[in-house]
């Protein structure tokens, strides 16, 4: 459900007419004014942004205090559904930074068109505060997961490249860590289809 509706906030809404009246009556309408027969569909596609945008916000809410309640019980049979959580906000965050870079290079031009050097929004945008936004991303929230899974798990290897002790990941060890643990066929077909996708990708992944 997060990723649909991350996945929303990076699209174009487009209403048909025959719709727009169902849709104005499920959103607020502005105290100052009220809507013509003939409203104006951008207002409403931005409002309808904004309703999701409030949604993301409690549904990431929701998440991470799930999340973090499962990485506390540091539970072996936990480690498919904490897996692939941290994946999807892996995901989420890819796309922001993809949409917050496009927004930039979108009002750089804006800027280079414009005789007074700033975007239509009067604002002086930068490629530099783009990259920082998604450095912040990278380095914070998702560093921050990725290594609590890891020192919980104890998934990661230690700097001389040995494993740590009865260290637990599937992915890593292969189907018989998902045996042994009985962790079900749904995750064994869960770990033998990454297997899959890993091998079918090699090339690509190594030159990344």
């Amino acid at each position: 459900m997060l990723h649909a509706m991350q996945f929303f906030m990076t699209k174009s809404v487009t209403l048909l007419r025959d719709s727009f009246e169902d849709v104005l009556n499920s959103l607020p309408r502005p105290t100052e004014f009220e809507y013509s027969y003939n409203p104006n569909l951008r207002l409403v596609s931005i409002q309808m942004k904004h309703m999701m945008c409030f949604l993301i916000r409690e549904t990431y809410l929701d998440v991470l205090e799930e999340l973090e309640k499962e990485l506390r019980l540091k539970e072996p049979t936990l480690w498919a559904p904490t897996f692939c959580c941290i994946m999807i906000l892996c995901m989420c965050a890819e796309m922001v930074q993809t949409t917050t870079d496009l927004r930039v290079v979108n009002a750089l031009d804006d800027k280079a068109k414009s005789t007074s050097g700033l975007d239509k929004n009067g604002n002086s945008p930068s490629r530099d505060g783009s990259i920082d936004v998604c450095r912040k991303l990278d380095d914070l929230p998702i560093a921050s997961a990725t290594s609590i899974f890891h020192l919980i798990y104890r998934t990661n290897k230690l700097r001389d490249g040995s494993k740590r002790e009865e260290s637990f990941n599937p992915i890593r060890d292969g189907l018989d860590t998902v045996r042994e643990a009985q962790l079900g066929q749904d995750v064994e077909e869960f770990v033998r289809r990454i297997h899959v996708v890993v091998s079918n990708h090699r090339e690509y992944i190594y030159c990344r």
